[in-house]
């Protein structure tokens, strides 16, 4: 529909060329060797992802509590 003259128009695309065109497609010809080795270097970089993340991570959450323990002793040691 459209909003200048509040008419209907046919739609261009059906959903029932789309559908039949998905639901036919084969995945590429990857042999079992290549998609093993490609499943485990991919497993690789996700564990070394995570390895290298951990640091970060406690990186973000022990700075905010050091600085926290800091600014407290300051304030004690004001008072």
């Amino acid at each position: 529909m459209t909003l200048a003259t509040s008419r209907t128009r046919p739609a261009s695309l059906t959903m029932a060329g789309a559908g039949t065109t998905f639901r036919h497609a084969q995945p590429p010809g990857i042999p079992g060797a290549l998609r093993r080795v490609a499943a485990t270097i991919g497993d690789l970089l996700g564990v070394m992802g995570v390895i290298l993340c951990i640091p970060f991570v406690i990186l973000a959450i022990a700075t905010p509590i050091a600085l926290c323990v800091g600014l407290l002793r300051w304030i004690l040691g004001l008072l």
